[in-house]
This record gives C-alpha cells, structure tokens and sequence, in this order.
C-alpha cells in the first residue's frame, strides 16, 4: 500500500480545484437536471417535509444525492458555483482511493503515471464536470474496492452504506463488492471454513442489505411501486428487449469499451494479455484483477444488456475503470522493456485525451456526458437565450428536447417556471436543434432541412458542438 499522505498527490487535487473552478458556472446538464437540480429543488423548496418525492421526479433511488445538495444550499447559498463545487470533496477521494488502489498493484515507480492514465477516462473526467451522483458512486466504489482488498470491514461496511444511498446502480455495486469478498474467502479444499468465513464477512455488508430492503419497503408502501411506474417519464427505459435485443445491447456494451479513446487501452490490453500469457496465469495479482473486472462488469451489464435504455456510458464507470487499472497493471507490471513503457503510457494518454474530441455525426446518437465535447454547448446554448431575449422570441414558442425542455429554473438554478415547447413540428413556430439532443429523429431532421416547412434563422457551432434555431414557413 502506498502511503497515507503523500505531498505528490497535491498536483492532482489542484487539478480538481481548477477543473470545478473553470465549469462552475455551468447549468445543470443531462440526467443531471433530473438527478441533480430537480431532486434538490425539491427538497430546498419545502425544507426537507417530506422525505419521498413526487412520483413525476422519483425514479426509484433513494434521494440522498439531491438531499445532499439541498443541505449544501441550505448553508451556503442555492447556486451553480456551489452545486459544482460540492462535488469537489467526492473528487478529492476519488484522486486518493485510485491513488491507493493503484499503489496495491503498480510499483512506486510507475504509480504517478498510472494515476495519470487512471484519472483520463473521458466519462470520468465528463462527469467530474458535472454536478453528478455518478461522482460519490465512484468514491464509494473506489474505497469500497480498497477496503475488500485490504479487507477492512467497518471501511466496507461504510462504503455499502454510501453505495446504497446514491442509487440503485450502488445497489448492484454493493452485490460486487460482496461477490469479489467471497471469491476471495474461497477453500476449495475446506468448504465449512470457506462457509464460516463468508458468513463472517457478510456481517460488514448487512447495514446495506437492511437500508436497501427497508427504503424499498417504505417506499412501495408509500408508492405502491418499486424502481418506476407506468406513467414515469422514464418507464420506456426499463422495457426489457427480446434476444435481438440483447444481442444489439451486447454489442453496445463492447463499443462502450472502446469507445471516446479507451479503445487505446483495449488493444493495449489484447497484445500484452497474448504476449504475457504464461506469465499471467500463475500471476496471483492478475488472476485477482481480472476477477474484479469480470465480477463488476457483470453485476453491471445485466440491466445494460436486458433492458432498452439503461445502456448509458456511465452506467459502466466502476467496471470501465476496473478495465484501466486491469491495462494498467499489465503495462507497468508485465512489460519488461522500459522504453516500451514510457512509449505505450504516452500514446496511451494522448489517445484517452483525444477521446474528448470525438464527435460522431448528427444522425448517431452520442454520449454527450461521458466526453468533454459537450462542453462548447453551454456557451452556445446561452448565447441562444440571450438572442431569444434580444428578439422577442418566448421560450414557449420554441419546440425543443432532452435535455433542453425542462423548466428553466432546473437547468440554470433560477426562479423561472418557463420551459421550452415540447418537439411537435406540426404545430412548433421555431424548433431548436442541436446534435447534443439525441431524441431528434432522422424524419424530422429532414422535415427540418429541407426548407418546405421551415427555414433556418440562425446558426452557432463551436467545436464540435452546433445549435440551430428554425422557424416555421408561415
């Protein structure tokens, strides 16, 4: 294990500072708005009554992430600078528990570039801009994994408990957690030690299992329903798929894994794994991180695979990041030629850096919160408003969608209850259409572009990023 406090860690928690201090004006993006804003402004706005939301915001986790921010605007004030950087102690844990878990299996030597690479991610780094539970389920996993390896229980113990209160995805990493204790616990050759051992450490993870079945409990007694219900605005994502179905999501989860730069660390992986092959099935660490991987990714790709829309970027972060610390190890640990290392971790981070500048075209739908190319559209998004202002153009009056048709006062923290029109070219005056909005159909795009119904009146673009406002022929 690397040290406790270590003064090199500095640079990288500066980084964290800088990085909010530069987005911290930022609305809230995404299933952020959801999540985040929504979830908080409930609970700011009725002094924390009442503790279930309203069904129209509940989607099934326990809301402790929007309690959280609430709380924080309760002491310092309700506002962008303070959602961001309320995120930043969860940044700060998150630097020093991949610093730890990465000291378990990567030498001194090589641990800094490591964590380097390990921090690089693009979905990782996407989220860390936003005001994001995905960024304490990280934490928590990251201490989590540290504590089974070092098996510290009370530390598991906590960890389960901060897992569970992020969301139901916690949930399903709390059951990987425990999995990987007991694999670890495994005799074949004395099976009732094995039995007592796993009995004994399943006591660290029993605060959890009793939080999760008893919010659960009170909420299908207060609710009537677990996870979603049929007139949820998210019901579809939870409509399972037939085996078609599951064939495409099982394809969709392997491009998750290349995809914004990682494919890098994948082919990276491959050559090592094929070159280092002997060497890696009597390595005890490699067996171990290759089991950490497989028992995540699972526990996580069973909803991604079964389900139509649960097939978010972010939905994989701890088994994406078990990934990397996997190529890792094996770059830093198994690659004998120095040169080769140093070579391999530059292409490495140039190419995990240039996943964030990956744009596909306006027909495919991107992951816009799991890269940093959905950075420009702030600026451009306001300098929007700001024209809808200047021209006298209502907000109502503009048919727009996800993640831009909600209240105002959700996305840019205000008091405004305006919102966009829904999409309905039918009936919509202006339509504004941007490529970070998914839900656009190819259809409609070409009902948009073809210049019969409507003409196009003004256009941004910045980076990768574009915004166009059109107006119906009258």
């Amino acid at each position: 294990m690397p040290k406790s406090f270590n003064v090199k860690l500095f640079p990288f928690y500066l980084a964290c500072v800088l990085l909010v201090w530069t987005v911290s004006g930022n609305f809230f993006f995404w299933d952020t708005i959801q999540l985040g804003a929504k979830h908080a402004v409930f609970y700011y706005d009725s002094g924390f009554s009442e503790f279930f939301l309203p069904d129209i915001l509940d989607s099934g986790h326990i809301p402790a992430f929007g309690m959280y921010l609430a709380l924080v605007w309760k002491v310092f004030g309700k506002s962008l600078h303070v959602s961001h950087w309320a995120m930043v102690p969860f940044l700060f844990g998150i630097v020093y528990q991949a610093y730890r878990l990465l000291g378990t299996y990567i030498r001194e030597k090589y641990l800094y570039l490591a964590l380097i690479l390990f921090l690089a991610d693009a979905t990782l780094l996407a989220q860390s801009v936003l005001v994001s539970p995905d960024i304490p389920l990280v934490f928590f996993f990251l201490f989590g994994i540290n504590a089974v390896l070092q098996n510290k229980r009370w530390q598991i113990m906590l960890a389960g408990i901060g897992l569970s209160l992020v969301s139901m995805r916690g949930m399903m990493v709390v059951f990987a957690l425990g999995l990987i204790d007991v694999i670890s616990s495994i005799n074949i050759f004395n099976l009732k030690q094995t039995l007592i051992e796993c009995l004994r450490k399943a006591q660290a993870y029993l605060p959890a299992v009793f939080l999760i079945i008893a919010f659960n409990l009170l909420h299908y007694l207060h609710k009537g329903w677990f996870a979603y219900h049929e007139s949820s605005p998210w019901a579809g994502s939870f409509e399972k798929v037939d085996f078609k179905g599951i064939l495409y999501n099982i394809g969709l989860l392997g491009w998750r894994f290349i995809d914004f730069g990682r494919i890098f660390l994948v082919i990276t992986g491959l050559v090592i794994i094929v070159f280092s092959f002997k060497r890696l099935v009597k390595d005890k660490r490699a067996i171990q991180l290759f089991i950490i991987f497989g028992v995540v990714l699972l526990s996580l790709s069973v909803s991604f695979v079964l389900y139509k829309h649960l097939s978010g970027h972010r939905y994989l972060l701890p088994a994406l990041l078990c990934f990397s610390l996997l190529v890792l190890y094996l770059l830093f640990e198994h690659l004998r030629n120095n040169k080769l290392k140093y070579f391999l971790w530059t292409v490495l981070l140039l190419g995990l850096i240039s996943g964030n500048f990956v744009v596909y075209p306006a027909h495919v739908a991107q992951g816009w919160d799991a890269s940093l190319a959905h950075l420009p559209y702030y600026d451009l998004r306001n300098e929007f408003n700001e024209y809808f202002n200047e021209e006298n153009i209502r907000i109502e009056d503009v048919g727009c969608t996800f993640p831009n048709n909600t209240e105002l006062k959700y996305i840019d923290l205000n008091d405004s209850t305006v919102k966009h029109a829904s999409l309905d070219l039918d009936n919509n005056l202006y339509v504004l259409y941007s490529n970070v909005y998914n839900d656009f159909g190819d259809a409609e795009v070409q009902r948009l572009e073809a210049g019969k119904e409507f003409i196009l009146q003004k256009e941004l673009k910045k980076g990768g990023v574009f915004i166009k406002l059109y107006k119906k022929i009258q």
